[in-house]
């Protein structure tokens, strides 16, 4: 379906405001925000200002979502008249990252009101929505996909269907702890490296052209700076920690992994320093 489409977007964050612009592209953007200065990410993108969530959701044909976690959801949600406002067959899209059990029980409250309900996180941050080039991994209902791809794609060009409710979020999940657990490989292969007197920054490039290259090493020295490295490392140690306690309530034992690459976010800064040595 590639008609314009009435879309509602609430979390105008970091990566939110430029999916929202990627959509005020092609679409017909409303937006709410608690606050003012919110809508400054949106800067001259055409868009029609809600005075509050409800009042949104009674004008568009989706809403998408893209608030901090699943504590967020719960209070969005806790007013059920947003659902009677939506209406029936209206589809909610949720591109946070949260906990796959969470997204089950979102989806039959949506469910409830006739809604359907899509989790939709993406990865590729900010640079990523700026680029339309996220990955966004979709679990629930195809016809509810089918309806939403085009608005997807304003903002993300791979669009995988991963499978019932939450399992968009389960590949999420796993995609994070595979990211954190090639971190801790390099954690540990660079400082080999540096104990033979390989030239890092040479290695790094030789890898990023060769079967040892991945995303995290791209990263490295040019999105992972040292002024970032250390925020970067705490969203990775949350994210690993989040992993684990999903499938700990899917009954599914993360223990190797975890105790594996949770030492690569500790070794990150000191990664990126010797890297930053070794090329001066």
């Amino acid at each position: 379906m590639n008609e314009v489409r009435r879309v509602g977007f609430i979390g105008l964050g970091d990566q939110g405001a430029p999916m929202a612009t990627g959509i005020a592209e092609k679409h017909d953007l409303h937006v709410w925000a608690r606050r003012e200065s919110s809508y400054e990410a949106l800067g001259h993108s055409p868009h029609k200002r809600a005075c509050s969530a409800v009042h949104l959701a009674a004008s568009v044909d989706v809403l998408c979502l893209c608030l901090r976690n699943d504590a967020d959801l719960h209070e969005l949600f806790a007013d059920r008249s947003l659902f009677r406002e939506l209406g029936r067959d209206r589809v909610i899209i949720n591109h946070a990252t949260g906990d796959p059990i969470e997204s089950e029980g979102f989806e039959r409250l949506a469910a409830e009101w006739g809604v359907r309900f899509l989790d939709a996180p993406v990865s590729g941050g900010r640079p990523g929505a700026e680029a339309r080039s996220l990955t966004c991994f979709v679990g629930g209902r195809p016809d509810a996909l089918d309806e939403s791809r085009a608005i997807i794609e304003c903002h993300s060009s791979s669009i995988i269907a991963m499978g019932p409710a939450g399992s968009g979020q389960t590949a999420k999940l796993c995609n994070n702890a595979l990211t954190i657990s090639n971190l801790r490989n390099l954690v540990e292969v660079f400082a080999m490296a540096d104990k033979l007197g390989l030239s890092l920054v040479g290695l790094r490039e030789a890898f990023a052209h060769s079967s040892g290259g991945s995303f995290i090493l791209q990263a490295l020295g040019t999105k992972v700076t040292m002024t970032n490295a250390p925020h970067i490392a705490e969203l990775n140690r949350t994210d690993l920690l989040e992993f684990a306690d999903a499938m700990r309530r899917k009954h599914i034992d993360p223990t190797a992994l975890l105790q594996w690459g949770i030492r690569g976010p500790d070794g990150l800064e000191d990664l990126v320093r010797r890297l930053q040595q070794s090329g001066s």
